[in-house]
């Protein structure tokens, strides 16, 4: 019980986008969103034009309680219960990918190399390999889902949503989330197991709050909207990191567009299959159904 209940509200858990740091970080973006959205329509700002937009926004009863909306909430409940069910069998596999990762990483060792002892620096650079790494397996994941048609036929699910919310993320199959939790296994695995082959040492990680600190700042700067209604754009960053925007294209009505911007935060992996499309290429994002 507990398990699930930590898995349903992840309030205090760092690695989720809903952790509460990130929540507060997503209203203060609406917020700054908001000011200059305002500013293009009107060249003097009153405290009743943000009152206005927030409550269209954020406090709109249609947009958070809606036919689409409430299949999101089953699907969150039953998927945090089908995760918790899974804790405990699964607890093990990250070990055991690790292990077998060490293991197959011995035919390399050599008595003639001497062992590497890390510092600050080192552990930074294999930080950000460690992240590059699972968001490539993200992104691999993704495209396998579009790709496959035994595989879309279980993503569809998600791309179902008429109204886009932070829960949203959370609208997938079954099976795709017990996906997701094998995936997160491997990519932590494989990580620590090349750590613990170089450094002769448990993985050590550059983190905030106890997260890989590249994924903790990818997650406070927008990651929640990303499923929302809030159109943010990163400009000419766009080239290097999915914005919420682009990743709203993906889920754009035009089913042309449901192969673009497979990526999570690094635009590498979409450019260098060409299938990266910026934000300032679709003038105006079509979903299923307007949220407001």
């Amino acid at each position: 019980m507990e398990t699930w209940l930590n898995t349903l509200f992840p309030w205090d858990e760092p690695t989720s986008r809903l952790y509460h740091i990130n929540l507060v970080m997503a209203l203060l973006l609406i917020f700054i969103w908001s000011f200059f959205w305002i500013r293009q329509k009107k060249s003097k700002l009153t405290f009743h034009d943000f009152k206005r937009v927030l409550r269209l926004m954020i406090f709109n009863k249609k947009y958070w309680f809606n036919p689409s909306t409430r299949v999101d909430y089953f699907l969150y409940f039953f998927n945090g219960l089908w995760k918790a069910l899974l804790f405990f069998p699964l607890l093990s596999l990250t070990f055991k990918i690790a292990l077998f990762t060490l293991n197959s990483l011995q035919i390399f060792k050599s008595n003639d190399l001497p062992l590497l002892e890390y510092n600050f620096s080192v552990v930074f650079v294999f930080s950000l390999f460690s992240f590059i790494w699972d968001d490539w397996l993200r992104f691999f994941h993704h495209w396998c889902m579009h790709k496959i048609p035994f595989l879309w036929t279980l993503h569809k699910v998600h791309h179902s949503a008429q109204v886009l919310t932070p829960i949203t993320l959370f609208r997938t199959h079954p099976i795709e989330s017990l996906m997701g939790v094998l995936r997160n296994s491997l990519s932590l695995g494989v990580s620590s197991g090349v750590f613990i082959f170089i450094f002769q040492s448990p993985l050590t990680l550059w983190t905030i709050l106890g997260v890989n600190g590249f994924g903790f700042l990818f997650n406070f700067l927008g990651a929640t909207l990303r499923h929302s209604q809030i159109p943010i754009s990163f400009g000419f960053l766009e080239r290097f990191f999915i914005s919420p925007k682009q990743h709203q294209i993906h889920h754009s009505a035009n089913k042309d567009l449901f192969d673009k911007n497979f990526g999570v935060n690094l635009a590498l992996w979409d450019k260098l299959i060409n299938t990266l499309i910026y934000s300032y290429q679709v003038k105006k994002i079509q979903l299923p159904k307007k949220s407001f």
